[in-house]
């Protein structure tokens, strides 16, 4: 009898069982908060807000620029302002994180989810957000073109109405 099975039947085969289920459902929660901190809107945070307690939120830039000013003179620190606080390093950790799990575990990713990674510095593209998406050409050889804001990196895909990939052909044997 095998253990952890109840009447000496295996309940890790059969259909509807996926191989690497916990490996599956890190990858997949990895990627989506990846998602989730890539399409969050950046705040801008100056020296003096943060002084202040004051957030971009609640005031104004031209009352974020006077108190910058008013810290600026009462202090000589010369400190430059802080850049825009954004969450795209955090994106780009838990979708270098959800690569790794893929490679260590000797999984495939789906080709939708390595598509909305930018392969040169991992940022999750978001359109309007992360990235630029644009559609150039003529009827018979239109292609999407992706850019990453971060790294300026462009993506081609051909656009083939008849094209399907092989993860959404019908014969291939997902669980859905």
């Amino acid at each position: 009898m095998a253990r952890g099975s109840k009447d000496g039947k295996d309940r890790g085969r059969g259909a509807g069982c996926l191989p690497n289920r916990e490996v599956f459902e890190r990858m997949n929660f990895l990627l989506q908060s990846a998602q989730f901190y890539a399409s969050l809107p950046t705040t801008t945070t100056t020296p003096a807000a943060v002084a202040t307690g004051a957030t971009a939120k609640g005031k104004e830039p031209d009352e974020l620029l006077a108190l910058d000013n008013d810290r600026s003179d009462s202090s000589s620190s010369g400190a430059p302002p802080q850049a825009p606080a954004t969450m795209l390093p955090l994106a780009r950790f838990y979708a270098k994180e959800m690569r790794l799990v893929s490679r260590k575990s000797v999984l495939r990713m789906s080709p939708h989810v390595k598509r909305s990674i930018c392969k040169v510095c991992l940022t999750p593209l978001v359109p309007g957000i992360s990235s630029i998406t644009r559609v150039k050409g003529q009827k018979r050889s239109r292609r999407v073109i992706t850019t990453c804001n971060y790294c300026q990196a462009q993506t081609r895909l051909f656009v083939n109405d008849d094209h399907v990939l092989f993860v959404d052909r019908p014969e291939h044997g997902t669980i859905s």
